[in-house]
């Protein structure tokens, strides 16, 4: 019997009184919120929303696209792509002549420990990493002689490899002269070996209170002065920075301006521009550090940019956009600077980046699948940052397609007796110790979405987060419901 006749404006069909079997079918659904984005996402986010709780099981057919169309009121286009969407993500699998099933509780194993400390990307829920690596070398081992690839890689970056690079950074960095990029085996190989090229034991280096663990880790190996720089909720102050350049008289300045690790901020273009001013006043060599941009579809121009590359170190990795174990990342050196004091430095450190992996890089890069599974990653990115938000009660700050969140705890909570509590049940997150300059960081905790294998574990660890924020461990009550 069909399940509608009439149409209404705009040929959308008129919904006629559901049988109880397609009234179960539509139980999932709700109504679209305003200004909460394109309606065929919020549809795929129902239902992953939905199999989260419970509502919807393993195996359970969902309406035909038509039924769901008229259901809600949209034309069929839009439910076409929610379902392909949702078939992205892994929440449903669809078959001809028989329809779409749930497939998100599936085999879902139990929360034996959950690594959220790590900053990953997410793999794609629809599972094409490893056939884009099985595929990308097969194109590399027939392009090249196993010759090629072999030997340790301590020579100048290849022309095909350095072109491939500079188109990928060509968004970022615009007409910046990038004829020195360099290549290294990650961003801390690189910000190791600038902090030996510049600084001496005992010299001072500038960042944010709280900051990246492996730039502390660096300068602490190498002796120096670690002096942070207050901040704002718009990133690193340039009235302090200026002063802090006064009194410390350092000459390097290490800034992750976009999608700040760990507080998740990014600077915008009006702090840049001022922190750019400062940088060219004192003659300050800065570290930019800028591993997430490539996810963020709407991060200002890196400060190199407003610096016309002057005094200015620009990374980029590939670890968090695209794969940790490309172990790749371009460096861009100062205006001015042929990069050999950097490639001395990352000689004395390693024998260089794997040819086999560089060469994966040119290829991914040339054939477009890099930028391609960048867009896989924001997408399941999305998901579990939309999955933090309707699990987690309690403020964070995040960005809709970044890495990370970075949580307040309550006042009841210290970071050291909370973190150990989440181990205790079986979830690993960073207290904001790993992140500070000072000996005792605030308050806080560092969740890495990327860590767990799916969002169905991803889900159950956030469970986990969102019940003991709840607790009030200092009188063995639950104070806050």
């Amino acid at each position: 019997m069909p399940m509608c006749m009439d149409l209404q404006p705009g040929g959308i069909p008129m919904p006629l009184a559901e049988t109880p079997r397609e009234a179960a079918q539509m139980r999932w659904t709700k109504p679209f919120k305003p200004k909460a984005g394109p309606r065929y996402i919020q549809i795929a986010e129902m239902l992953a929303e939905s199999i989260q709780s419970g509502i919807l099981q393993d195996g359970e057919q969902i309406p035909p696209q038509r039924a769901l169309a008229a259901h809600l009121g949209v034309d069929l286009t839009t439910v076409t792509r929610a379902y392909a969407e949702a078939r992205d993500r892994g929440l449903i699998a669809s078959y001809s002549g028989r329809g779409s099933f749930i497939l998100g509780a599936r085999e879902t194993p139990t929360l034996a420990g959950i690594d959220l400390t790590m900053n990953i990307p997410p793999q794609p829920a629809n599972g094409s990493m490893a056939q884009r690596v099985s595929a990308g070398l097969e194109q590399v081992l027939q392009r090249n002689r196993i010759e090629v690839l072999s030997p340790y890689q301590d020579e100048p970056t290849t022309r095909s490899l350095l072109q491939a690079a500079q188109g990928w950074l060509k968004p970022a960095l615009g007409d910046l002269d990038s004829r020195s990029l360099a290549v290294c085996s990650g961003s801390q190989a690189a910000i190791f070996a600038i902090l030996s090229a510049h600084a001496r034991a005992g010299d001072a280096i500038l960042c944010d209170p709280l900051t990246y663990p492996g730039l502390l880790l660096a300068a602490r190996q190498l002796g120096l002065l670690i002096v942070a720089v207050a901040s704002d909720a718009d990133g690193m102050r340039p009235d302090d920075l200026e002063q802090a350049c006064q009194e410390s008289g350092a000459r390097l300045l290490y800034l992750n301006p976009t999608f700040h690790n760990p507080t998740a901020h990014t600077m915008p273009a009006a702090r840049r521009q001022a922190i750019a001013e400062v940088l060219l006043k004192r003659g300050i060599t800065l570290i930019e550090d800028d591993p997430y941009r490539y996810l963020l579809d709407d991060a200002p121009a890196p400060i190199a940019c407003l610096t016309g590359g002057a005094n200015t170190y620009y990374l980029a990795s590939l670890s968090k956009c695209l794969w940790p174990s490309l172990r790749t990342a371009f460096v861009l050196p100062p205006r001015g600077d042929d990069g050999q004091g950097l490639l001395k430095g990352l000689r004395a450190s390693s024998m260089g980046c794997s040819a086999l992996l560089l060469a994966l890089v040119d290829q991914w890069i040339r054939s477009g699948t890099a930028r391609e599974l960048v867009q896989e990653i924001q997408r399941e990115a999305r998901a579990r940052q939309h999955l933090a938000r309707t699990l987690l009660s309690h403020e964070f700050q995040a960005h809709p397609t970044g890495l990370h969140l970075w949580l307040q705890l309550p006042a009841h909570w210290h970071q050291e007796r909370f973190t150990q509590a989440l181990e205790d049940v079986g979830v690993s997150v960073a207290g904001a110790d790993s992140f500070s300059v000072a000996t005792q960081g605030p308050d806080a905790v560092r969740i890495s979405l990327g860590g767990a294998p799916d969002q169905a574990l991803l889900g159950q660890a956030l469970r986990k987060v969102e019940g003991l924020l709840k607790e009030d461990r200092r009188r063995g009550g639950r104070a806050f419901v």
